[in-house]
């Protein structure tokens, strides 16, 4: 959008991070104490108090997308892996991101839902414009995105 991050205070980037940019960490990084359902509410604790009124319905309708709907009461513990990894991609769009990055994101999840989780991630970037940052060794992963990058020798080039 035009803002030199250099330019602004400590506060203004937290702000700008916390607005339009999210995260998909390569382990799924619940809160054991929460349910499923609040650790996808979590980034919207920093919203304002009326921002945060219509949140509940739309992880509900994530949990939805990511095929974990049913377990939205459920605590991470008692979640497979990859339940938890799904519950960990709805925690990264309930803000609305413009920018998700993504570390390993279908790590541990089998073929299926790992197609599954990527046309999900196509269709977020169709409709609501999500730009992606995905990191993987996944050649096959990598082969469904539009442009790929390799890190080589301490550089980064397209592939």
């Amino acid at each position: 959008d035009g803002t030199d991050i250099w330019a602004i205070s400590d506060n203004e980037l937290s702000e700008l991070r916390n607005r339009k940019i999210n995260f998909i960490y390569q382990f799924a990084s619940l809160i054991p104490t929460l349910n499923i359902i609040e650790n996808v509410l979590v980034p919207t604790a920093f919203r304002p108090k009326d921002e945060r009124v219509n949140y509940f319905d739309h992880a509900m309708e994530l949990l939805e997308m990511v095929g974990i709907r049913d377990k939205a009461y459920s605590y991470p513990a008692q979640l497979s892996g990859g339940q938890q990894r799904r519950a960990a991609i709805a925690r990264a769009f309930i803000n609305n991101p413009e920018i998700l990055l993504a570390d390993e994101p279908t790590g541990d999840l089998d073929e299926e839902t790992e197609a599954e989780i990527m046309k999900l991630f196509q269709r977020m970037n169709e409709e609501k414009g999500i730009t992606f940052v995905i990191v993987t060794h996944s050649s096959e992963l990598a082969r469904q995105t539009r442009k790929q990058y390799r890190m080589s020798n301490g550089m980064l080039r397209e592939a």
